[in-house]
């Protein structure tokens, strides 16, 4: 029987779990020894989160292909949540694999859906799967909205003339400062339209946070942010921003 095993493993798993593709591949090559299954292609996605479907995994891609194409009989993962962290995505992979009548079995779960036992137990350890992430996400979620009411820092980017301290809070850019200052200075001082701001500012060859060229959109953004530029709070926290307009 012609098996291919799929490894995957996302950038967090890999550094809080140690949950790498070497104990996967040795994991799944083991289980093809003991039914007697000989592998022939193996599929990998590194990096990538299992919320994501085969538009964005090219591994899983490349191994729907060969199913498709009726290069394997057989599919082993090491665990069900390799496949997919959604109940909706792993159970719509296991349909496809089982229309071109191909077997999935997993490690871990001791897992076999050419049984009706194992398609039965597949759905129900998919849902934990799934559960088991959204855990994750909501006690991130919470841990980040719990530092947001200490200092106001609730991730994502922070505007333009400011950088994140490793050890909490935000100091200046003052090189990125000076440059949010001509922008206020040129809206209103001086009364130039936002295509104005952006073409002055491409025209001396000034990129954005993002090393993008400047639009209407982005000096918009600029000017949106002048509650934080003159020291406003930071979000629902005791912490002010660091003052770039002074009064």
């Amino acid at each position: 029987m012609n098996t291919a095993i799929y490894l995957r493993v996302s950038t967090t798993e890999q550094a809080l779990e140690g949950y790498g593709l070497d104990v996967q591949r040795e994991k799944c090559r083991a289980m093809a020894a003991v039914k007697g299954w000989r592998v022939a292609r193996e599929f990998v996605d590194d990096g990538i989160s299992g919320t994501k479907g085969e538009d964005h995994r090219q591994g899983l891609a490349d191994m729907l292909d060969a199913i498709a194409a009726d290069e394997v009989d057989g599919v082993i993962v090491s665990s069900i949540d390799r496949l997919g962290r959604s109940t909706r995505l792993v159970l719509r992979m296991v349909e496809r694999m089982e229309g071109e009548g191909v077997d999935l079995v997993s490690c871990k779960e001791s897992l076999d859906t050419s049984t009706a036992t194992g398609r039965f137990v597949l759905r129900m350890f998919a849902s934990l799967a799934e559960l088991d992430r959204d855990n994750i996400v909501e006690r991130t979620t919470e841990g980040r909205n719990a530092r947001g009411r200490v200092d106001g820092d609730r991730g994502g980017r922070v505007p333009m003339g400011y950088e994140r301290l490793e050890g909490g809070g935000t100091a200046i850019v003052w090189s990125e400062a000076e440059i949010v200052k001509d922008i206020f200075t040129w809206r209103f001082d001086e009364g130039c339209k936002y295509h104005e701001i952006a073409s002055k500012l491409n025209e001396q060859g000034i990129k954005t946070s993002r090393g993008k060229e400047w639009h209407p959109s982005s000096v918009r953004q600029i000017l949106l942010n002048e509650d934080k530029y003159r020291g406003g709070f930071r979000g629902d926290s005791p912490e002010r921003w660091p003052v770039i307009l002074e009064e």
